[in-house]
């Protein structure tokens, strides 16, 4: 008789779990500090599979690493990396894909807003970063370079696909899914696309990178709030990688892309970047001043989510920012920008 109230353990066990669809604070202290140990872990693998290898060739792991299939692999150390990480995490944790905001259905208006951000991004402040470039070599800095060499098409096609596909699509599942909806919960959007855009630039651990990913990292934050959708992230992702690579492409075959850096051209440097975040304020306030105006019609005339739904999803929206900061959080925050201060003197020459 007692069987018809209460269930089996099995009953229980088989029973359907429902999986949370959104991610908390914590979710990003532990997905951030994930982010920084995962492409070491993955580069320790490779170099111990390297090593078995180089043992049985005959070729010493020195000079194995010096091989054109290495400098390959290494360019999958990351983005394995974080692939591993994202559905790995989410597995662990017990959290739906759909809490990454991963939307394929992006209005068109909304892919060419894309492409224009990636464009103003890359052409306002390339210069500029060129310059700081510039300073860093002469003060001793060794800047990285590309490790694919770039002879023909074929080797810009393969540096595509593995430098800016491949990173535009799990480098964003981690910072754009992760770690920015995890800030959202528990902060409002502008500090949470600023924090996530500095957590970003530090997790690549080079202060030649820094000034122009914090920047990339707000700009993607900012479109991928404002989208919606985490596919946007990706295109900008993508689009500002491949024509990094591209320009690089024409400079070293046939140049006409760099400066001398003079006190005009430094002028010209800072007024790129000036009308950059011009044009961009211009998409925000125009473009996206409209849209919001529509969505918010749209949302008046749906009357399919009843007051029980709307007052449980405030709750729930309540309870997610009374969580506190995980000490995780800041833990990883301070790791990755000791690993960028300690990338830096060696590349100074200091370590």
């Amino acid at each position: 008789m007692m069987y018809t109230f209460v269930m089996s353990k099995k009953e229980l066990s088989q029973a359907p779990f429902k999986k949370r669809n959104y991610y908390d604070i914590s979710d990003t202290g532990i997905g951030y500090f994930l982010a920084i140990i995962a492409p070491y872990v993955v580069m320790v693998l490779v170099l111990i599979f390297m090593g078995i290898a180089s043992s049985q060739s005959g070729m010493q792991p020195d000079q194995m690493q010096n091989t054109l299939a290495y400098e390959i692999v290494s360019c999958f150390i990351a983005p394995v990396g974080f692939c591993v990480l994202f559905f790995g995490f989410n597995k662990a944790r017990k959290i739906s894909f759909k809490a990454a905001n991963l939307k394929p259905n992006i209005k068109v208006w909304d892919f060419v807003m894309c492409f224009v951000a990636a464009i103003i991004c890359l052409f306002g402040m390339q210069y500029f970063i060129g310059g700081i470039d510039h300073l860093l070599v002469e003060g001793g800095y060794e800047l990285s370079t590309v490790s694919l060499p770039m002879d023909n098409v074929g080797w810009l096609i393969l540096a595509i696909v593995l430098m800016a596909v491949l990173p535009a699509v799990f480098e964003e599942l981690i910072f754009r899914g992760i770690i920015l909806n995890g800030l959202r919960s528990k902060m409002g959007d502008v500090a949470a696309i600023f924090l996530s855009a500095a957590m970003f630039a530090f997790m690549h651990g080079s202060v030649q990178q820094l000034i122009y990913q914090f920047a990339l990292g707000v700009v993607i934050a900012w479109m991928v709030v404002r989208t919606g959708s985490l596919i946007s992230g990706m295109i900008i992702h993508f689009l500002n990688n491949a024509m990094v690579l591209i320009l690089g492409y024409i400079d070293l075959h046939y140049g006409g892309l760099t400066m001398s850096y003079n006190a005009w051209q430094w002028v010209i440097c800072v007024v790129l970047v000036l009308v950059a975040a011009a044009l961009l304020f211009v998409i925000e306030k125009f473009y996206f001043k409209h849209k919001n105006h529509e969505i918010a019609e749209k949302n008046q005339q749906n009357d399919e989510k009843t007051d029980e739904n709307l007052s449980k999803e405030a709750k729930t929206q309540q309870d997610l920012k009374a969580k506190p900061y995980p000490i995780l959080l800041w833990i990883s925050i301070g790791v990755s920008v000791v690993l960028c201060l300690i990338n830096t003197l060696n590349s100074f020459g200091a370590l």
